[in-house]
């Protein structure tokens, strides 16, 4: 996994509290793509996913949004994350190809 120093003063990227720092919205957009999950998704199913992609040495980052939280990551790494199949639930991985069911 890639590892990110960030420097630089707080005060030159003063954004509204609803606003990423500048800094961040940098860090963020060096991923080509985002998983956005509601933020009262379950503990349980994020730390599974997160875990996951950590065992399969997905680089990603991980964002708090007022009601997201979002797995930025690069492409190709998908199959990895979470996805929101056609019965409307979460699931880790592509649908009819989830490699980890992390109710077992």
């Amino acid at each position: 996994m890639t590892k990110h120093q960030i420097t630089g003063v707080v005060e030159e990227d003063q954004k509204r509290p609803d606003q990423q720092p500048d800094w961040l919205e940098r860090l963020r957009g060096n991923f080509d793509a985002e998983v956005h999950l509601p933020a009262d998704i379950s503990r349980e199913f994020l730390s599974a996913a997160l875990l996951w992609a950590v065992d399969n040495k997905v680089d990603f980052g991980l964002f708090h949004e007022a009601s997201e939280i979002i797995i930025a990551h690069f492409g190709g790494d998908e199959i990895y994350l979470p996805s929101r199949w056609s019965d409307k639930r979460w699931h880790i991985g592509l649908e009819d190809k989830e490699p980890f069911d992390p109710s077992d």
